[in-house]
């Protein structure tokens, strides 16, 4: 008994050894693991000393204690090794941490132009920032103390018509937020191209199908004042009284409907004909 009684003193020991391991590592759910057996060892230290003072006419209970001792000296060497795994990952962090910061402070003494310790450091500058080029600028402004660079490649811009195109098939899908950037690109840029009136009408159906009738109202008049004499003059006048009808101002909309004959007399029998039908439909006077 007292063999059983010695070994699970040295347990005891192995332990309190494993215990100052898992707080160096910091692992808590070894040391949870750790403490559990450790009382369970304490309760088996108890019962063998219990047992000091009984007769030795129960074989059968020491057995029992000698395989639960074997079943904590299995459960160690599992701790043990997890131990060791832990520790192992923990250097390798280390190690990278160690060289990260090798890395940061060679960097910024590269930067700062500082020496480097276990380079050659002689005749080594910090890289200067090299004077921009004027490329194409007149020898009046550069002088000749600027030296010429390579030519840049011309920047390539959509044709004023790709642009209209892709405008109009957004208007086909309902993109309208893609048809309005279309469109606006060409006033932009081209505002006296042979489309720019086109877009301008087109904008103004970007903003009637949103039902926005109050941008598409200022939107119908530009054409009108300044692209008239274009294709969609007389359609603009149309969407013009339109939109003022939606905004409930029935006296504007009659002034655009009346308007068409004498504005735009040879328009298209539809646009006509749409517009005295909504003249009568108002009761203009």
């Amino acid at each position: 008994m007292n063999k059983k009684y010695l070994m699970c003193v040295i347990v005891l020991m192995m332990l309190t050894s494993f215990n100052v391991r898992a707080q160096q590592s910091g692992n808590e759910i070894v040391m949870n693991e750790i403490e559990a057996i450790r009382q369970e060892l304490q309760i088996l230290q108890r019962q063998v000393y219990r047992e000091q003072n009984e007769s030795y006419s129960n074989p059968e209970s020491i057995s029992d204690m000698g395989v639960k001792i074997s079943e904590f000296e299995e459960k160690l060497r599992y701790i043990s090794g997890q131990f060791d795994e832990v520790n192992h990952k923990i250097q390798q962090l280390e190690n990278k941490i160690e060289l990260i910061n090798k890395d940061v402070d060679v960097r910024i003494k590269m930067i700062e132009g500082k020496p480097i310790e276990g380079m050659n450091n002689t005749n080594v500058e910090p890289e200067k920032f090299k004077a921009p080029v004027a490329v194409g600028a007149p020898k009046s402004l550069t002088g000749d103390s600027i030296s010429k660079g390579d030519d840049l490649a011309p920047v390539k811009t959509k044709p004023i018509a790709q642009i209209y195109e892709e405008g109009l098939e957004a208007v086909k899908a309902n993109d309208y937020m893609v048809a309005e950037q279309r469109f606006n690109e060409i006033l932009r840029k081209a505002p006296e191209d042979k489309l720019a009136g086109n877009a301008q009408y087109w904008l103004g159906e970007v903003f009637y199908g949103q039902q926005n009738y109050q941008k598409a109202a200022v939107a119908f008049a530009k054409v009108i004042e300044k692209y008239k004499s274009g294709s969609k003059g007389a359609d603009s006048l149309l969407k013009l009284g339109l939109s003022m009808q939606n905004l409930k101002k029935n006296q504007e909309a009659c002034q655009a409907f009346q308007s068409m004959k004498t504005e735009f007399p040879k328009a298209e029998s539809k646009v006509l004909e749409r517009a005295a039908a909504e003249v009568k439909k108002l009761g203009c006077k």
